[in-house]
C-alpha cells in the first residue's frame, strides 16, 4: 500500500509515520523504484500497536521502542502479556519510594543542588523530571539521585574542589540505559510467551533484587582493578589523556 493507504487504514498523519520510520519505531517502507515506497500489513501492526501503547498504557517513545524492538527480534514471544508490568513490579520490591513525589524546588532546597543543575542532570538523562499543571516534580527515586549529587558536593566533588561538573555523570545515565535495554529486551523475548504477567512480575522483581546486589559488587571491583591497574603501569588510561 502507498502511504496515503496507510494513513486511512492506522489514522495517523504522514509526518508521524516518518518520523517512527526515523527513530527506528517502525521498518523502512520498500522502494521498488526512486520515490516510491510501498507498506505492508507489518507496518500496519506495528503502527497500531504503537498507538496502543501510547493511549492505553501511556508508555513514552523510549520504552515502546523497546517493547516493538523485542517483538521485532522475536516476533512470537507475546510479550503483549508483559505490557503495563512496570505497575505491577514496583510494589513487590516494596519501594514505597516510588509513591512520593517531590516538587523541583523542595528536591534543590533539601539536597542543595540547584535547580538548573537539577535540570542539566535531566538533560543528560540522570533524572527524569515530571512537568504537570502544578509545576515540576520528581519520583522518590530520582529525588533521591539528585540528594546522592549534593552528598557528593558535600564530600568534596565539586567544580571548586575536585573539578567535578555535572557533565561527569553522564556516563553513569548512558551505561545503566544500555543495561536497562539489555535486560528489559531479554527478558521480554526470553519469558513473554511462557509466563503470564502475575508470574513475570514476581520473576522480574526477584531479578531485580539480584542484579541490584551485583551491580556494586561489580563497579567496586573493576574499580580497584583499575587502580591497580594505574599503579602498576604509572599512567592512565584514554580517559585521562595520557594514552
Amino acid at each position: 500500500m502507498k502511504m496515503k493507504e496507510l494513513e486511512q487504514e492506522t489514522g495517523l498523519g504522514r509526518e508521524t509515520i516518518r518520523f517512527y520510520i526515523r527513530e527506528g519505531l517502525l521498518p523502512e517502507p520498500v522502494r521498488p523504484k526512486r520515490n516510491v515506497a510501498t507498506y505492508g500489513p507489518e507496518h500496519v501492526a506495528r503502527l497500531k500497536l504503537i498507538r496502543k501503547l501510547q493511549q492505553e498504557r501511556f508508555l513514552p517513545l523510549n520504552v515502546i521502542k523497546t517493547i516493538v524492538d523485542a517483538e521485532a527480534e522475536n516476533p512470537a514471544t507475546g510479550f503483549e502479556a508483559f505490557i503495563g508490568l512496570e505497575n505491577s513490579v514496583g510494589p513487590l520490591l516494596a519501594e514505597p519510594l516510588n509513591l512520593a513525589p517531590q516538587k523541583i524546588e523542595d528536591v534543590a532546597t533539601q539536597s542543595d543542588v540547584g535547580i538548573e543543575d537539577i535540570r542539566k542532570l535531566a538533560a543528560i538523562g540522570f533524572v527524569e523530571i515530571d512537568a504537570r499543571e502544578d509545576g515540576e516534580w520528581l519520583s522518590r527515586r530520582n529525588a533521591r539521585l539528585v540528594e546522592l549529587i549534593g552528598a557528593s558536593r558535600a564530600a568534596g566533588f565539586t567544580e571548586d574542589g575536585a573539578s567535578y561538573t555535572v557533565e561527569d555523570f553522564r556516563i553513569y545515565a548512558q551505561v545503566m540505559e544500555v543495561v536497562a535495554h539489555h535486560e528489559v529486551s531479554v527478558f521480554y523475548r526470553n519469558l513473554g510467551s511462557r509466563i503470564g504477567s502475575e508470574a513475570g512480575a514476581a520473576l522480574a522483581a526477584r531479578g531485580i533484587r539480584i542484579v541490584n546486589e551485583m551491580m556494586p559488587l561489580l563497579h567496586m571491583e573493576k574499580l580497584i582493578r583499575e587502580m591497580a591497574r594505574v599503579s602498576a603501569q604509572g599512567r592512565l588510561g584514554i580517559d585521562g589523556g595520557e594514552d
